[in-house]
């Protein structure tokens, strides 16, 4: 993130939020290793089994050497739009060490990676070389395997913490469940809203700015307030989906805008987790994708007595959200 993704974590810089974070370092997304050349019809990857939306089973060839170069395949075509760089890509994966033939990883198992699904930028340092390499133009739906040198991945120092060695090949099925480029937003029109003593919103969805003008004079409410400003068709939102939002936040005490991701790019959290405010998780309840809800946050719900001195929160400040919500995944 630019400023703050004040919504997602104020503690931590987007791309990737920082429950992510640790699951990328484990688990290959972490470093933006350079990729080792290009794929190559000839190559025999490991084997692949097990439907799309499952923990795949590799199988790693016996008596062969691993590929020199970053080897890819689709393995299951998708129907979905084809990834570009700068998308908001959201994958579940099964990792495996080429050299050895052992399981390191997978968000579909008991032991998977923080928040299930993993979110990163295609094209950005969020993402491994070999990912950025093999993934624009495949498109969301799709099953794609990929076998890369360590240069595509950890590079020479590997990831001893998890057995991965500096030397080791690895293989990747990623199964691509979302992808959003960074204008993606909600369909609907900004209405004219009726209450004078509720902040107001300007700015269509998809227009890449949104902004929020304070009642003058105006008293912050002591409880949290949520308002649906625009309905959408989509299904009602659960705990443990992954959310993909845009939004941005201003401080009701100061009368600045804090955080914005409306023409930055499209963010995304867990509902439900600790990796937002609670001010979130409870005035998003029974939203649905498509939404547009305006939050009133009161400290308690926010950042308490201590607020976030880097972003301008200061102790006991009220935080006004507009949030869009594009996508529920999972």
């Amino acid at each position: 993130m630019r400023v703050l993704l004040l919504g997602v974590s104020l503690r931590h810089r987007r791309r990737p939020p920082h429950r992510l974070r640790a699951a990328l370092a484990a688990f290959g997304l972490a470093a933006g290793a350079a990729a080792c050349g290009g794929g190559s019809a000839g190559a025999r990857l490991p084997e692949v089994s097990g439907a799309v939306g499952e923990q795949a089973v590799i199988t790693v060839p016996t008596n062969q050497p691993p590929p020199t170069r970053v080897e890819t395949d689709v393995l299951v075509q998708g129907n979905g739009s084809p990834l570009a760089a700068g998308d908001a890509v959201v994958v579940d994966y099964t990792l495996m060490d080429w050299t050895g033939g052992k399981l390191i990883g997978s968000t579909y198992g008991a032991q998977g990676s923080p928040d299930k699904t993993q979110e990163f930028v295609l094209g950005s340092g969020s993402a491994l070389g070999s990912w950025n390499q093999a993934l624009p133009g495949v498109k969301v739906g799709s099953r794609v395997e990929i076998v890369t040198p360590p240069g595509g991945a950890f590079g020479t120092g590997g990831a001893t913490s998890y057995g991965i060695k500096g030397t080791d090949d690895l293989v990747y099925v990623l199964d691509i469940v979302g992808g959003y480029p960074a204008n993606a937003d909600i369909t609907g029109t900004q209405p004219t809203q009726q209450d004078a003593d509720q902040p107001r919103v300007a700015g269509n969805p998809g227009s890449g700015s949104v902004s929020i003008a304070l009642p003058q004079g105006g008293k912050a409410p002591a409880e949290l307030t949520s308002s649906i400003l625009i309905h959408g068709s989509g299904t009602p939102l659960t705990s443990g989906q992954r959310l993909m939002v845009q939004y941005t936040g201003v401080d009701w005490n100061t009368g600045k805008q804090f955080d914005s991701s409306f023409g930055r790019g499209i963010a995304s959290f867990v509902f439900g987790g600790d990796s937002v405010i609670s001010g979130w998780n409870k005035g998003l309840a029974g939203a649905r994708v498509g939404d547009r809800v305006l939050l009133t946050v009161p400290a308690a719900d926010a950042y308490g007595g201590k607020g976030v001195s880097s972003a301008g929160i200061r102790g006991g400040d009220t935080l006004v959200f507009v949030i869009d919500i594009v996508d529920a995944l999972g």
